[in-house]
């Protein structure tokens, strides 16, 4: 059985990151996409659960090589063209190769954005649990940006007259 060492690297998120921030996870080729999200979910101090996917391929409307949290699923029976369930896909059998990328997303609606790496394949047997974090770099940013009541928007109404233009910030 194989042991993927992966590359998990922090591109884009509602947090500005001034460093460089990775982890790297080795999982075992029998363990699943959705086991794989669990551990990067662990491995940047998240705490809140939200919707995720791996993009395999640059093309993030080729719904065929897109794997979605399982609780995608619950609400969309009638969709046609549906992500697969990460939970159903071994690691084993994407056919990864050492320098391959692909993409992970989580939480649908602030954008955490990651790129995956396959540094190292290794078939020795595995011992220890798996799957583990075993190097990374920069601290996990917080998992939401500190709300600011300074910038919420928010217009007392009663200050609204005729003439007067409400603004409402843009997110960057």
């Amino acid at each position: 059985m194989s042991v993927y060492r992966l590359k998990v690297s922090l591109r884009d998120g509602p947090v500005v990151v001034e460093e460089e921030v990775w982890r790297e996870i080795d999982i075992k080729g029998s363990q699943t996409l959705h086991t794989l999200h669990r551990a990067i979910f662990d491995a940047f101090d998240r705490w809140e659960h939200h919707l995720y996917s791996f993009y395999m391929s640059p093309n993030r409307r080729d719904k065929t090589k897109e794997y979605a949290s399982p609780y995608f699923f619950e609400d969309d029976d009638e969709v046609e063209a549906v992500p697969r369930d990460a939970s159903r896909i071994r690691i084993a059998t994407l056919g990864l190769a050492v320098g391959d990328k692909f993409d992970y997303m989580f939480d649908y609606g602030d954008d955490w954005e990651h790129v995956v790496e396959v540094v190292g394949i290794s078939d020795a047997p595995p011992a220890g649990r798996y799957p583990a974090i075993v190097d990374k770099r920069g601290p996990s940013p917080e998992q939401y940006a500190p709300y600011d009541e300074s910038e919420s928007g928010e217009d007392d109404i009663s200050e609204v007259g005729p003439g007067r233009v409400l603004t409402f910030p843009r997110k960057p």
